[in-house]
């Protein structure tokens, strides 16, 4: 008869354990503005971002460090470093992930800012953990977002950060072929100047999600690019209470396009508008959202409104005809400027 509540623990134990492992563990650095990539073995990379006050940028606080998780494990591995980057982006692609620029600073603690955009990418070998190098962008770009769309990369939105140069919004974006070895960075028209967007594709749609623009105003337009014609349009916009979509993270996971922002909605594109279909435990802005296996993604990296860093966690997607969430008050607007 004892034996029933002691099989009953140990079964409760390890189920507990199965749905932890589901959950990456808390990061080895805290960090806002990062790259972060999902690969198709369930294994989650990040790279770069900044772990300082926000609006404070030191060079010990914006980080060059790549990370990865393999489902189940108790920590993250630490891989090649590689140049500091906020505000960069990291693409999954053939045998490892791609970085795209960033933002660094090469100013000392205390010392009068020196912010620089990077004008850098590069491939991390998985097999080798080394970096090698790809074309240089034909601009330095920073606080901008990257998807692959077929064997095309675009780098979309973003400035370019110079000391004590004025930043300059792009007013393009970038492809590269990743099927040529030899292929360049080819500049396109881009319809808009935002930044602090993010970018995510749904078959041969690219969707350029929110931002703030040259006016220094957040904003919750949608841009959405053709691939097979080059043409922009203008996609269903976020809810417009829920504070533009500044430093929204997104993504597509199995065939649903997914976002969220500050106020810890997880939004769905849903026909013609967005609709909130989930809570994220940890509201968090500048995070990174990443597919997390059947009917689940996984919320990594970020930061609350009060500027706490926010642990990593799972969210249980509902079916794709459940019923919205009720409506909030939306949050007061996040005060200050972030690269």
């Amino acid at each position: 008869m004892k034996a029933l509540p002691l099989i009953s623990l140990f079964l409760l134990s390890l189920t507990s354990a199965l749905r932890a492992s589901d959950t990456p563990p808390e990061m080895p650095l805290s960090v806002a503005s990062f790259g972060a990539a999902g690969m198709p073995d369930g294994s989650l990379y990040f790279y770069g971002g900044h772990s300082g006050k926000r609006h404070k940028y030191n060079r010990d606080e914006v980080h060059g460090d790549l990370f990865r998780w393999k489902q189940g494990a108790d920590k993250w591995e630490t891989l090649a470093k590689d140049e500091p980057a906020q505000g960069a982006s990291l693409i999954a692609a053939k045998d490892g992930v791609i970085r795209i620029g960033g933002m660094a600073a090469r100013n000392a603690k205390g010392e009068k800012q020196d912010l620089w955009s990077s004008e850098t990418a590069a491939r991390y070998d998985i097999a080798t953990n080394k970096w090698v190098p790809l074309p240089k962008l034909p601009q330095r770009r920073s606080s901008h977002d990257s998807i692959v769309s077929g064997n095309t990369l675009y780098v979309i939105g973003g400035w370019s950060m110079e000391g004590e140069e004025d930043p300059v919004w792009h007013e393009t974006y970038v492809t590269l072929d990743l099927s040529k070895a030899d292929a360049n960075w080819e500049s396109h028209a881009q319809p808009f100047k935002r930044r602090a967007i993010a970018v995510q594709t749904i078959g041969t749609k690219v969707y350029a999600i929110g931002g703030m623009n040259d006016e220094e105003k957040t904003t919750s337009a949608v841009s959405v690019l053709d691939t097979t014609t080059g043409k922009w349009s203008e996609g269903p916009a976020l809810p417009a209470e829920k504070i533009g979509g500044f430093g929204f993270a997104a993504v597509a996971h199995e065939g649903r396009l997914f976002s969220s922002g500050v106020t810890g909605q997880l939004l769905e594109l849903r026909g013609e508008a967005w609709v909130a279909v989930a809570k994220l435990a940890h509201p968090r802005y500048f995070h990174r959202l990443l597919s997390g296996g059947a009917g689940k993604v996984i919320a990594i990296g970020g930061e609350s409104l009060k500027g706490v860093k926010a642990p990593p966690e799972v969210i249980t997607l509902p079916a794709a005809d459940s019923a919205p969430l009720p409506d909030e008050p939306a949050p007061a607007k996040p005060a200050g400027k972030h690269p």
